[in-house]
């Protein structure tokens, strides 16, 4: 009889602990695809958000006459044998005309891109060994040493004639394409958007209220890993002065200048050059120090948070 009432209870128990268990998963909330990125997205910045619904056009969305810049003489690699001649196509347009089919080797088939050229008479072929099908499946498709004309024209749209706030000091004069040493936090004025480079496939020109000239510097865009200068590493929606009242004027012309001074703080500093390449924290006695080292040498040590010594 005790026996029997026993294996009662423990049933019992068992019973409730599944029963609470099954409860507790069926009332955890779940969290769909949707959900995340709307946590990524109220995670990043205005600046972050701004042109990230530019990408490339699917393939399935190409139409005979989309256009794309061509970067880079090598190109002429890509092509087929026997195409008209590609050695300086760079700075004109490939004309897209149509998607073919080939077969392969595997037997799986093949593509055939065609283009012209905006310059000149002849067509240009470049091959992908995948099917027709399989490629107007994918999200993107790359021409090698090319920029996506219609790119460049969303970017150009969405930034010309507004203002932002300039975070890099490291311009190019747009008369004859030299380095020029620019100001950080101040505003500009986009005057239009370019092709650039493969590498860096926008240039963003742009003019100050001090100076009667105009610059450009190189944009990227998108989410891999070459996107490097995207419009956030390069510019703020809003003036950064405001964030630092703390900071005195004498100080932040020192910043704007890309300068810094001796009693500087870190967050001064991080305004004037940027965050450091790599940094140390140096064991002394009765202070915090930290060196902070950039490129070309560069070096700054900050006690207790103040910076004392540095090398520019």
């Amino acid at each position: 009889m005790i026996r029997q009432q026993r294996i009662i209870i423990c049933a019992a128990l068992l019973a409730a602990l599944l029963s609470s268990c099954f409860t507790g998963i069926e009332s955890t909330p779940r969290i769909s695809a949707g959900d995340v990125r709307k946590r990524d997205a109220a995670d990043r910045t205005p600046e972050q958000l701004f042109l990230a619904d530019i990408m490339p056009e699917k393939p399935s969305a190409w139409r005979e006459g989309k256009r794309f810049y061509v970067a880079d003489d090598k190109i002429s690699i890509i092509f087929l044998p026997g195409d008209s001649e590609s050695d300086s196509l760079s700075g004109h347009d490939l004309i897209f005309k149509r998607f073919d089919e080939v077969p392969s080797v595997t037997g799986n088939g093949a593509t055939i891109l065609t283009f012209s050229a905006s310059d000149r008479r002849g067509e240009f072929q470049y091959r992908i060994n995948t099917p027709v099908a399989d490629l107007l499946k994918r999200d993107r498709l790359e021409v090698p040493f090319t920029i996506e004309r219609s790119v460049v024209e969303r970017v150009d749209s969405a930034m010309r004639l507004h203002t932002f706030y300039i975070t890099t000091p490291k311009w190019f004069d747009a008369a004859d394409n030299k380095a020029a040493v620019g100001r950080r936090h101040i505003p500009v004025t986009v005057s239009r958007v370019e092709p650039g480079t493969y590498i860096y496939p926008l240039r963003v020109y742009f003019s100050t209220a001090a100076a009667d000239k105009e610059y450009w510097i190189p944009m990227t865009i998108g989410n891999d890993r070459a996107a490097t200068r995207n419009f956030h590493a390069l510019f703020n929606f809003n003036d950064p002065r405001k964030r630092y009242p703390q900071i005195t004027d004498a100080t932040w012309e020192l910043i704007i200048s890309s300068r810094v001074a001796a009693g500087m703080t870190r967050d001064e500093c991080r305004l004037a050059l940027g965050a450091p390449n790599s940094y140390r924290t140096i064991p002394v006695y009765n202070a915090i120090v930290e060196q902070w080292n950039y490129d070309d040498g560069l070096y700054l040590i900050f006690e207790d948070g103040i910076l004392t010594r540095y090398r520019i």
